[in-house]
């Protein structure tokens, strides 16, 4: 009876060490939503620089797992370029929502920017209105 109970003990023990580790990375994980404001592009040879977004003092030893985006036009404009920049670093947008893990390992402190461009071309349209805009950070910190 005695070696039974034993046995047990140690099975609890060995649970909670196991289980341990995997608490401590799921307590670690989190996201950060940020809306942006909304900026008027308008028809450029260079991309308008937005606004910078400067993550919360709490991420400061965070990476960055995946980043999703959402932005919306008042006009239907085809020829709108679209980048999301950390640093140094800027990724094209392929779409006006999407996700993209080419931010995985960074540094989730270091400050974003979206970055967009209406080329000057015959289309009529001469500047656009981006709104409801939102950048979604996933970390692991």
């Amino acid at each position: 009876m005695n070696r039974r109970r034993a046995l047990a003990s140690w099975r609890i023990v060995l649970g909670a060490i196991v289980a341990w580790p995997i608490a401590l990375a799921w307590a670690a994980q989190g996201t950060w939503v940020v809306p942006l404001p909304g900026q008027t592009v308008v028809m450029s040879e260079r991309p308008l620089a937005g606004v910078e977004i400067q993550p919360p003092p709490s991420l400061a030893e965070a990476s960055i797992d995946r980043v999703r985006w959402t932005f919306h036009t008042d006009t239907p404009a085809p020829a709108l370029k679209a980048w999301l920049c950390q640093q140094t670093f800027c990724l094209p947008l392929v779409g006006r929502q999407g996700e993209t893990l080419r931010f995985s390992g960074r540094s989730a402190a270091s400050p974003f920017r979206l970055r967009f461009q209406l080329p000057v071309t015959d289309h009529g349209v001469d500047r656009v209105r981006v709104s409801a805009s939102q950048l979604i950070i996933d970390y692991r910190g």
